[in-house]
């Protein structure tokens, strides 16, 4: 795990996902749509006037979950759903123990005045997701080959394949590698995207919340391969989500 220095707030420079510059984009672009009805940009405006983009993840017909960077300087925002439907934040609930530290507590809840209307939502993980198993992890952040790093935004949602090859503080450490079926790093508009594993009955679920990229030595982290990302879990805040949103 990177140092404090090499920390990139991913939620305000964004316009997904760097890719394999070997396999097709459209391939990411279609893996993506098959979560985008409940993975939506989350837009609004920052204390000093800036706008910012991100993603989030609907889990709940009133409720989304993002990272906390996300919506912790946030005057107002809106999620805007597949439908083409902006739906205004009227209550956003960083966790409580979010400080902006590195790798410790960036997840948020937000509330929307205006329920979604899905038939389904992606259930929470029970925990029993493994180190070393496959992840997905789905944005509309920035893009561009995965071996030199991010060029652009497009507003596209994209999906791909990362291992879990470790826990640190609140998070799944995913190293960036092109060693997975369909390799993907998060990049700048990620931010409070889903990231999906498989539990120990087999089910799809809802494990992490994107957080973070992070590199060796100086610069500016680019999503390439060499780096890593941080990915919150969501198993540690069961509890807090229950209480707030009541959904378990």
């Amino acid at each position: 795990m990177r140092g404090l220095a090499t920390f990139l707030v991913v939620a305000s420079s964004a316009l997904a996902g760097t890719t394999d510059d070997a396999i097709s984009d459209a391939r990411y672009r279609e893996y993506g749509e098959t979560f985008s009805a409940y993975t939506c940009r989350i837009v609004g405006m920052q204390t000093d006037g800036r706008p910012a983009v991100a993603t989030c993840v609907l889990i709940a017909p009133e409720w989304a979950l993002t990272a906390a960077h996300v919506v912790d300087d946030m005057t107002s925002c809106h999620v805007l759903a597949s439908d083409g439907n902006a739906h205004r934040v009227d209550r956003m609930f960083p966790h409580q123990a979010y400080t902006g530290r590195f790798a410790f507590n960036d997840i948020a809840l937000v509330h929307v005045e205006k329920p979604f209307t899905l038939a389904k939502y992606p259930p929470l993980t029970d925990g029993t997701e493994q180190i070393g198993g496959v992840a997905v992890a789905v944005g509309y952040g920035v893009t561009g080959p995965i071996s030199s790093g991010w060029t652009h935004g497009d507003v596209q949602i994209r999906a791909g394949t990362q291992r879990l090859d470790a826990t640190e503080g609140t998070v799944y450490v995913c190293r960036i590698t092109r060693d997975s079926v369909l390799p993907i790093a998060i990049g700048p508009g990620d931010s409070g995207g889903p990231t999906f594993g498989i539990d120990s009955q087999g089910r799809t679920v809802l494990i992490g919340v994107n957080s973070y990229i992070a590199r060796n030595g100086s610069g500016l982290p680019r999503s390439a391969v060499g780096e890593e990302s941080g990915h919150t879990r969501v198993a540690l805040y069961r509890e807090w989500i229950k209480r707030i949103a009541g959904v378990e």
